[in-house]
């Protein structure tokens, strides 16, 4: 049954848009309303017909769309080039047979194709045949707590002059610094077994160039890629140490996961334990 707009009670304009709403085929039998329906443009003060108004709304709409397209492609092209970027530099520490050369390959090639002002890589912990290395040589002792204490890279402002300057070395100049990030780098590859054996330093003028509102995604791959490259230098009876403890803990952690299920599954009265599922169920009255 059809209801008529004087029995719907009509008595707003929103009674009115819910009644349209709701009984699309009032313009079936008032066909004539479409037509004649003129609205406001939203360019200006004429009155346009209701169809110029849709197609006015959908062109704007699709002009949203195709900003958001532009914006996404624009987002695709830039992943695409920083993949290509993580790509080279991984490949240029692959190729260097020179142990001993690795460490000037990796922050060059980091400096040249991230485009960043400054990199300093600083390393210790190292093999013995490697403590001559610049790069172990101009490491301050006291920096290693802190980077140690370091869950993830920093991004940020520069901090205060000292503290960045025992980062950097006595002969960097900082002078124009604002802001830095740093990347701790380890092995191990347990949380409870890992080794914190040196970081990278990357500097810039630009105070939004590393800012704590950005992502550290990138700069954690990049903190990954730099540590496996550079374990190539750590003792070999260090890393089989580290491959010991996280086979320990794991070990460890599985003995309890083991033990934390068998309290939580209950014993029959000859003291074997009952699997939850064979459980009987509770009787219901």
């Amino acid at each position: 049954m059809t209801t008529k707009p004087q029995q719907a009670g009509l008595t707003s304009e929103e009674d009115i848009a819910s009644y349209l709403i709701s009984t699309p085929e009032f313009f079936d039998r008032f066909a004539e309303v479409l037509s004649s329906i003129q609205l406001p443009s939203p360019h200006g003060g004429r009155a346009v017909s209701l169809q110029e108004r849709q197609v006015a709304i959908l062109r704007e709409k699709i002009k949203g769309l195709e900003a958001t397209i532009v914006e996404m492609m624009g987002y695709g092209t830039e992943n695409a080039q920083i993949i290509q970027k993580a790509h080279d530099w991984t490949a240029a520490m692959l190729k260097e047979r020179n142990a001993a050369a690795l460490p000037g390959v990796l922050a060059m090639q980091l400096q040249k194709l991230f485009d960043v002002p400054q990199v300093y890589l600083r390393l210790w912990e190292l093999e013995a045949s490697y403590a001559g290395l610049p790069e172990v040589q101009l490491a301050h002792p006291d920096n290693q707590p802190h980077i140690a204490t370091l869950e993830k890279p920093y991004c940020g402002p520069r901090g205060s002059v000292e503290g960045l300057q025992k980062l950097a070395g006595a002969e960097a100049d900082l002078s124009a610094v604002q802001s830095i990030a740093i990347l701790p780098l380890r092995a191990g590859r347990h949380p409870a077994a890992r080794l914190t054996f040196g970081y990278l330093l990357l500097t810039s003028p630009d105070m939004h160039r590393f800012s704590p509102a950005m992502g550290v995604e990138l700069l954690v791959r990049l903190a990954d890629l730099a540590s496996a490259a550079m374990q190539r230098l750590l003792p070999l009876a260090t890393l089989e140490r580290l491959e010991q403890q996280a086979q320990a803990a794991e070990k460890a952690e599985q003995a309890e996961q083991a033990e934390q299920n068998a309290r939580a599954e209950p014993a029959d009265p000859a003291g074997k334990t009952v699997p939850a599922a064979a459980q009987a169920p509770e009787s219901r009255d």
